[in-house]
């Protein structure tokens, strides 16, 4: 890999830090993928427009590194010391390390969470040897990860947020406390999972979490998650953990409303906590792992589901509800021959965001009458909305009022009764999956138009009565074929 300091210092506009010369100098006699999937490529990001608030970022941020999908690593030097991000090619913004010490830390660990980190059983030779090179040469260079203030995040700052480090909260000692006989009621649940599971649910900001993490993990959690990182999770994970943690700042619940930090930053939840193949502490019936199966489907029938897939494989699943009060349950799955575990926040599934949703042409308000006028609407889930639900059903008030004022966070189909096939029914045709789409219908109903992304749209900006009967037939009409083709959905 060839590395020029002054053509670099000439494409970026400033000096080259000293560790970041170094290490391409070492670098250099090796050849692409031998330490990772990446190639050098220096870039000057100011004065662009292609990410979500470049032109005020990129005057302070300047790529390294490129990788195959096209995305790029960069060091953002909006804080000090410059933090290393990641600038993704699908528009993406994150930080991937709080210093270049740090980054290359990670790259060591196999733990940066790109395409540079190697599987340890996928290595060829020449990159196992390399590996090796590496981890000496940052031993005889004496790399540590600098002492910082708190997390930078990258993804609030793209957004429109002041660069700043957030501390998370610091706690040493004792394991996270339980209130006495938490989830006792669970047969055979050995300790270490009810702890874990007494944490889901709680915020990145909880210091006993925090602590937690930073024993197991060696890392903080996420204090928050910007707007601009284009998805709403970060998994903590390290290759020596049997666990690992999900955060998300969207949790498709009432019961856990978004906690904005900043105007641009939101602070996650523990959406999840996965057990890994290691994990050989009792989950249920004091038995982990493939002898779940045999107690659960003897002692939890009710909950025991097995089916054989197109490939002849039997997979099998059990959900079963841990903490009723913050709505968190036990799954487990096998597929591939594998049993998985994981506890986590009940939640529903999207069908419309908040944005869309409260479009007419999304169809979003218009389902949700046609689901009212079946039966069909959850209403515990529109609390103070009784009098407005009761004036939709005698068709006096219309949909697009209730989605203004009860799906604020969206529409999902837990809004939605669980009338067998209908939750399922309705993922599939707000997503376009199984032949049927809501937008196709609409469009066939209404007409289509350029929308403001270049996508055609339906002709629809209100939703009078007068379109019901007919578009209802239409959706009647899908969800019937739909239950007649997977009658396997309906138990």
């Amino acid at each position: 890999m060839d590395f020029d300091v002054a053509a670099w210092e000439k494409e970026i506009g400033r000096p080259v830090p000293a560790l970041m010369a170094k290490f391409f100098t070492w670098l250099a006699p090796y050849e692409y993928g031998d330490l990772g999937y990446f190639e050098l490529a220096p870039e000057n990001l100011a004065g662009g427009d292609a990410w979500e608030g470049m032109e005020r970022w990129g005057a302070s941020t300047w790529a390294f590194l490129s990788l195959p999908d096209g995305s790029l690593v960069g060091l953002c030097e909006a804080v000090e010391p410059p933090a290393v991000v990641l600038i993704g090619s699908e528009g993406e913004l994150r930080t991937l390390a709080d210093s270049f010490e740090a980054f290359l830390l990670a790259i060591d660990a196999g733990e940066t969470e790109t395409e540079i980190d190697l599987p340890d059983d996928e290595r060829e030779t020449e990159q196992v040897a390399a590996r090796k090179a590496f981890t000496s040469w940052l031993n005889k260079s004496k790399i540590a990860a600098p002492a910082v203030s708190g997390q930078f995040d990258f993804s609030a700052y793209a957004a429109g947020d002041p660069p700043e480090r957030r501390a998370p909260p610091t706690q040493h000692g004792a394991a996270p406390a339980m209130a006495p006989g938490y989830l006792d009621h669970i047969e055979g649940m050995g300790e270490r999972l009810k702890m874990l599971s007494s944490l889901v649910g709680r915020t990145a900001a909880d210091p006993q979490l925090c602590a937690l993490a930073e024993e197991v993990f060696g890392k903080a959690p996420p204090q928050s998650i910007g707007n601009a990182k284009r998805d709403d999770t970060i998994w903590l994970t390290a290759k020596k953990a049997d666990i690992s943690f999900l955060f998300s700042r969207k949790v498709l619940n009432p019961n856990y409303a978004p906690v904005q930090i900043s105007s641009k930053a939101i602070c996650p939840f523990l959406d999840s906590v996965f057990l890994g193949e290691a994990y050989s502490e009792p989950v249920l019936f004091g038995v982990h792992g493939d002898a779940l199966w045999d107690a659960i489907a003897l002692k939890l029938p009710q909950h025991y589901k097995e089916t054989v897939d197109e490939d002849g494989e039997v997979e099998k699943e059990c959900t079963l509800t841990l903490d009723g009060a913050r709505d968190t349950e036990l799954k487990l799955w096998m597929n591939n021959g594998r049993t998985n575990a994981c506890v986590q926040i009940r939640q529903g599934r999207e069908l419309a965001s908040p944005e869309a949703a409260k479009q007419h042409n999304s169809g979003a308000g218009l389902f949700v009458q046609w689901a009212l006028e079946n039966g069909w609407l959850e209403r515990s889930m529109f609390p103070g909305q009784d009098a407005l639900i009761d004036a939709m059903r005698s068709r006096q008030a219309r949909p697009s009022q209730l989605v203004q004022l009860g799906l604020t966070r969206g529409l999902w189909d837990t809004h939605l009764t669980d009338e067998p096939g209908l939750r399922q029914f309705a993922s599939i045709y707000f997503h376009h999956m199984d032949g049927i789409w809501i937008n196709a219908d609409l469009k066939a109903m209404f007409g289509k138009r350029q929308g403001q992304y270049g996508h055609d749209e339906p002709v629809l900006d209100d939703d009078p009565v007068e379109i019901y009967d007919a578009l209802f037939a239409v959706f009647t009409k899908q969800f019937v074929a739909w239950k007649q083709a997977n009658p396997q959905e309906l138990a």
